[in-house]
């Protein structure tokens, strides 16, 4: 099992989720808005329905679509991402890979990660510690 998982495995993974799947529900999800340009509901704000300028729909209606909506364009940008994105992403990374290493050791990104990393393993033994104290304080 050891050999079937390691670092490279995990990463590619990593990456193919995030160019496919949670690219295309993002946009999915910020596409539901694109309902309320067209469409809206009866509330107070447009004194329910008598003053709308947008087509008035019932909410079940409106949710309905929004749904829909974000689905099938979640999807097209999935497919977009999988099929033509991703390949030359894929094609190109290579030529840009030295490129990106060189910039984030001028900008020395491993040693301000590392150092991130060190204060958040810090921030967690003190938070341990506070409770751990708060703990046996309450026991006594």
């Amino acid at each position: 099992m050891k050999k079937f998982v390691n670092g490279k495995v995990v990463l590619r993974y990593l990456y193919d989720q995030l160019t496919g799947n949670f690219a295309g529900f993002l946009i999915g999800m910020s596409a539901s808005s694109l309902v309320s340009k067209f469409f809206e509901t009866r509330s107070i704000k447009n004194l329910w329905g008598l003053t709308a300028k947008k087509t008035v729909v019932d909410k079940a209606t409106f949710s309905n679509l929004e749904w829909i909506l974000s689905i099938v364009i979640g999807f097209i940008v999935f497919e977009i991402f999988t099929k033509v994105i991703k390949e030359k992403i894929d094609k190109n990374f290579p030529r840009y890979k030295i490129r990106v290493m060189r910039w984030m050791i001028v900008n020395h990104i491993p040693e301000k990660a590392s150092a991130i990393g060190l204060k958040l393993n810090q921030q967690r033994i003190a938070l341990f510690a506070a409770v751990h104290q708060a703990v046996v304080k309450t026991k006594k």
